[in-house]
């Protein structure tokens, strides 16, 4: 059998993460069109953990999961917030806002860390602050009333509030990835994996049947549903995750990074052409800003040491 080269695999493995993650945000459209968004989202990390268990158990023995109980939770509490928080708003905001739209706000993540950064004691570069202020102009664009079209026929204040939603949602986000390096985190970073995906599960089923939604109303969606749920299961939560960490382990920090752009386009462009999602003047130019903000960001925070942020 041929070997694939290291420069093949770094390829390969970008354009997974490329790809995959760029079109989860298409593909939760999709699922939650006919499935409960916390549920769905729930069941989902609670299936690609334990999935992720077994390969673990599988490949390097069971015994590989038996960390301290302060790794657990710490690795559970970052469940809660990344996962829970973040992506339970992602799914609860697609009911209204384009998934284009998602992305972009999401894309700001960057931007977030390099505040708490910043109020921590850290001097970001004046690259950095540039790349800040241009990435926050951007935001701003995107959140102003008007900026976008409803995906559920709602007003503008509606829109706005959602967003506004994930917004929160991606701040939380960018506190736990903050946070995570400061934690006593599992060694091995797909026992991590696990642990925060079943922790992110576990929350975000339990918020779904307090908010009043059904498992009924899960079992019973469509069939095109059902497909994209059992891609975000494999595809976005482990072969893309695992990509992810191949890249972090092997690859240039700045090459890697560069997901953090990429992603976002791929998004709206899988919007507008599968969804019929609305590109409107502020809409691009907003995005467009943001991109721009978060590749000065990336590309200053490149020469510090890898960081595993997760997705």
């Amino acid at each position: 059998m041929p070997v694939i080269s290291k420069s093949a695999l770094t390829w390969i493995s970008l354009w997974t993460v490329y790809v995959i993650w760029g079109s989860t945000y298409f593909a939760i459209a999709y699922v939650i069109e006919t499935m409960p968004p916390l549920l769905s989202m729930g069941i989902r990390f609670l299936i690609a953990g334990i999935l992720l268990t077994l390969i673990i158990g599988l490949t390097r023995g069971f015994s590989e999961m038996k960390v301290p109980r302060v790794e657990i939770a710490t690795s559970s509490i970052l469940g809660f917030v990344l996962l829970g928080f973040g992506l339970g708003n992602v799914a609860v905001a697609e009911k209204h806002v384009p998934s284009g739209i998602v992305a972009l706000i999401i894309a700001a993540l960057p931007l977030w860390i390099g505040i708490f950064r910043f109020i921590s004691g850290e001097r970001p570069s004046r690259r950095s602050w540039t790349g800040l202020a241009i990435g926050f102009i951007g935001v701003a664009l995107l959140l102003k009333p008007g900026s976008v079209q409803s995906v559920s026929g709602e007003g503008a204040s509606t829109v706005v509030f959602y967003m506004f939603m994930v917004l929160i949602g991606n701040i939380g986000w960018a506190l736990g990835t903050f946070l995570a390096p400061r934690f006593q985190l599992p060694k091995n970073a797909l026992v991590f994996t696990a642990y925060e995906l079943m922790a992110g599960g576990v929350s975000l089923t339990l918020a779904g049947f307090i908010k009043g939604e059904e498992i009924s109303d899960f079992i019973d969606g469509s069939s095109w549903s059902w497909l994209w749920f059992v891609y975000l299961v494999i595809f976005g939560s482990i072969i893309a995750y695992s990509a992810y960490l191949w890249l972090v382990q092997n690859a240039p920090v700045s090459l890697t990074a560069t997901y953090a752009y990429v992603n976002p386009v791929i998004a709206v462009a899988l919007g507008a052409i599968f969804l019929d999602e609305v590109i409107t003047a502020s809409y691009a130019l907003g995005g467009l800003i943001i991109v721009l903000g978060v590749l000065v960001v990336v590309s200053a925070e490149s020469r510090k040491p890898k960081e595993i942020t997760g997705q």
